[in-house]
């Protein structure tokens, strides 16, 4: 049998010797009470600790050598260059990443580690093509990241399956993170216009370890992240996570969290495993919607960088995620193998956030002032959901086929119970607080002000959405190959408000807006090509198509300019996004460095802009670069640069015309680097750059921008002995102001990202 033909599972191992296999994990008093038991994987385990030997597969005349993986590490990575991960954890993506006719980013948890990341939003925003978005009156606080200009609030994923609701989201359990640029519909479905972001969880393996970090510093925080091999046919793992932190130069801010994700791996028979993960979160911290606009000059006011314009004592911002993940996958034949995946789960998001407003036309004297106003909301969301796909491989004389099929299906439901507060009104309310006024330049945060006493309006959206696809990856010889795939979505959606009276929660009903049902089916797909001219790397061409759907951001209710659903919009046709792209990947320096190359653009159409219009039209070029790997055994790096030009094509307003995409900066780069000077010091770094970025709705139009932006982190290590090390982490070193999001308003306010961050970390295997 020739290389070519072998199957899937052997031909993987061809360029790389196999990583310890995927599993899943389990509670952590399990874990701790099992660690010193004897189990029979403990001497394979101490085998695998202290063997440096590398593996080597003899295979067709060809030599794969490769280091063996450490147990934790990312079994989807480089086992000699971590930064360099090989392949997404996506099964829709059948082909490693350098043969994939897509630009996509992957950042693994040793990258993260090195970096000091803890948040999701602390890792996108050192990305390339990525601005931060901001919390508004019509959409929710949380995370909300814009990838080439386009909104990805709703295009987050975990373990392939869409992550419902706005939250804040935690890495402490993260494998790696995927984040694919432009429409991925096939891949991901509705949406996707800017690219996905695919959290990849860690999955128990085949080695016991444990592995403690405690934190201290400006952010202090413990995790714990704990394998069991129990026997032969069960795997668990535990990942657990507490912080309690302050965000530095900022006044009054803090984030506080706790953490567990549990998984159990179990091989019910020869050919299907069973796992099982539970993941809960909570996080808790002072909303901040940073510094007030200066319109007289057309910047963000010259404050302090620590003032902050938070209420102490009221305002907060509490989210969690309690999600339940049954997998099954069997193996049909050599071939063939079907995976099933069903999720149950419920996410919340309560908060009140203070807008700071704008500074007086009179200008920022020592007596200007704002009047406090505030955004509340208390989402709940509820969520069951199953993918199941089935992933073939032929022959057709020496063509090879790939071919995956399936189907998604998922229901939401979605409540938003929106606070009122207790504020003064001579007519309806006299006995209420008045919004305090606080002072610009020495704001007094602990003042007197309305907080909630009831409900004033709910809004319920429930929320159907059935899929399916077909993909086929067609090698035609060693030098060619085809992509191809379509999707057909369809979305129902109905949403309904009620509206109280003043201060109840369950009183007399003051108004009933009819329902509004959106019932839509589209469809869309990719094709691409592939052309190796030599075996380590690639050059492509693809094109991929998407749809966005009015009321799919359902934090947006009834909002259209936020992705809501109302009566105006109902009828509109979906938003269509098609990208093109071509590019080149490379596997350079001994196969341990991934370089890419890529141009691309992006159309998209029937953007509702209004009540009244979906004539909106914008077009977006540019190239992107990308890195990552060992240029050395001892120089690590990863990064990327991309440079962008967007135009406003078509709309119903004439003066949106020829201008750029709002929220988007046109030029950012980043780059992270890792010298392992000795056996036990290693220093580091990243540098990222920003560009300016446009204020607006759609078109930047407002005239307000923040300026570009330049940020530089170190970091250093000392491993104290073959069980301890220890981490220093500076985030913004130079302690820049650093304004990274701005509202969409002529008088907006500006996100004002942390000082510099000094934190200290102590990890410990067991």
């Amino acid at each position: 049998m020739s290389c070519q033909k072998k199957p899937l599972a052997i031909r993987s191992s061809v360029n790389r010797a196999e990583s310890p296999a995927i599993a899943l994990a389990s509670a952590a008093f399990v874990m701790m009470a099992t660690l010193a038991a004897p189990s029979q994987a403990a001497d394979d385990t101490k085998k695998a600790k202290t063997d440096a030997k590398a593996d080597v597969t003899q295979l067709e005349g060809v030599t794969a050598e490769a280091k063996q993986a450490a147990p934790g590490s990312n079994p989807n990575a480089d086992p000699e260059a971590p930064y360099k991960v090989d392949k997404s954890a996506n099964t829709k993506f059948t082909e490693p990443l350098l043969n994939v006719s897509k630009t996509i980013t992957v950042v693994g948890k040793e990258q993260m580690e090195d970096a000091g990341v803890m948040a999701l939003k602390d890792l996108m925003r050192t990305q390339p093509s990525v601005t931060m978005g901001t919390g508004e009156g019509g959409n929710a606080e949380g995370d909300r990241f814009l990838i080439r200009g386009f909104d990805t609030r709703n295009d987050i994923f975990v373990d392939g399956m869409r992550d419902p609701g706005s939250t804040t989201r935690d890495v402490f359990a993260s494998e790696q993170i995927e984040i694919a640029k432009g429409p991925s519909s096939t891949f991901a479905g509705r949406g996707t216009t800017g690219g996905a972001v695919n959290s990849v969880s860690k999955k128990p393996q085949d080695a016991n370890f444990a592995r403690g970090t405690l934190t201290v510093g400006d952010d202090n925080r413990a995790t714990l992240d704990a394998n069991r091999v129990v026997n032969d046919k069960v795997k668990v793992r535990s990942n657990l996570m507490i912080q309690d932190s302050e965000i530095a130069g900022r006044d009054h801010l803090y984030k506080k969290g706790h953490g567990a994700a549990i998984a159990a791996d179990i091989a019910a028979s020869e050919k299907m495993d069973v796992s099982l993960d539970y993941y809960h979160l909570r996080n808790e911290a002072m909303p901040d919607r940073g510094h007030p606009w200066d319109r007289t000059t057309g910047a963000p006011a010259a404050v302090d960088r620590s003032n902050s314009y938070v209420i102490v004592g009221r305002d907060f911002h509490d989210t969690g995620a309690d999600i339940l993940t049954g997998t099954v996958d069997y193996k049909v034949s050599p071939n063939t193998t079907i995976n099933s995946k069903t999720r149950v789960g419920e996410t919340t998001n309560k908060y009140i956030v203070s807008k700071p407003g704008s500074v007086p036309a009179t200008g920022l004297t020592p007596d200007a002032t704002i009047t406090n106003s505030v955004n509340t909301a208390d989402f709940t969301n509820t969520f069951t959901g199953n993918s199941t796909q089935i992933t073939h491989e032929f022959y057709q004389g020496d063509v090879e086929h790939i071919v995956v099929g399936g189907f998604e299906v998922s229901k939401e439901k979605i409540k938003n119970d929106v606070p009122s507060l207790n504020a003064f009104n001579a007519t309806t309310n006299p006995g209420g607080i008045p919004a305090p006024v606080m002072n610009i330049i020495n704001p007094n945060n602990n003042v007197a002000a309305p907080g909630i006493n009831g409900v004033s309006r709910t809004s319920n959206i429930s929320a159907d959405v059935n899929s399916v696809y077909i993909m086929d990856t067609v090698k035609l010889n060693p030098k060619w190959e085809v992509f191809g795939g379509i999707r057909h979505d369809t979305f129902d959606i109905t949403s309904e408000s009620l509206t109280y009276g003043a201060g109840t929660t369950s009183g007399a009903v003051n108004g009933v807006a009819p329902p509004v049902k959106y019932n839509e089916g589209f469809t869309n797909g990719h094709a691409g090509i592939v052309y190796k001219p030599k075996e380590n790397g690639s050059v492509y061409a693809s094109v991929s198509t998407s749809s966005n759907v009015p009321g799919e951001m359902y934090d947006g209710v009834g909002d259209v300019a936020y992705g809501g659903l109302n009566a105006s919009v109902a009828a509109f046709e979906p938003e269509r996004n098609k990208s093109v792209e071509l590019g080149t990947k490379w596997n350079l320096a001994n196969d341990n460095l991934a370089v890419s190359a890529a141009v691309f653009q992006l159309d998209k159409s029937n953007k509702i802009e209004s009540n009244t219009s979906n004539k909106g039209e914008v077009r977006l070029q540019g190239i992107e670069l990308g890195v990552s790997g060992n240029v050395t055994e001892k120089l690590s790096l990863a990064g990327g640069a991309v440079y962008m030009d967007s135009e406003i094509t078509g709309s119903a307003t004439p003066a949106n015309l020829g201008k750029p995409l709002a929220n988007i900066a046109e030029k950012s780069a980043s780059i992270q680097t890792k010298y392992q000077a000795t056996p036990k010091i290693a220093v580091g770094g990243s540098v990222i750059h920003t560009g300016e970025v446009g204020g607006g709705s759609f078109a930047a139009t407002t005239g307000n921008t923040i300026k570009a932006s330049n940020r530089l982190d170190l970091m250093g290590e000392y491993k104290i002995n073959n069980k301890l090390s220890a981490q220093l982490n500076v985030k913004n070193a130079t302690d820049e102001t650093i304004y990274e999001a701005l509202y969409r308003s002529g008088a907006p306010f500006t996100y004002v990202a942390p000082g510099r961050t000094t934190n200290i970390s102590l990890t410990y295997d067991f």
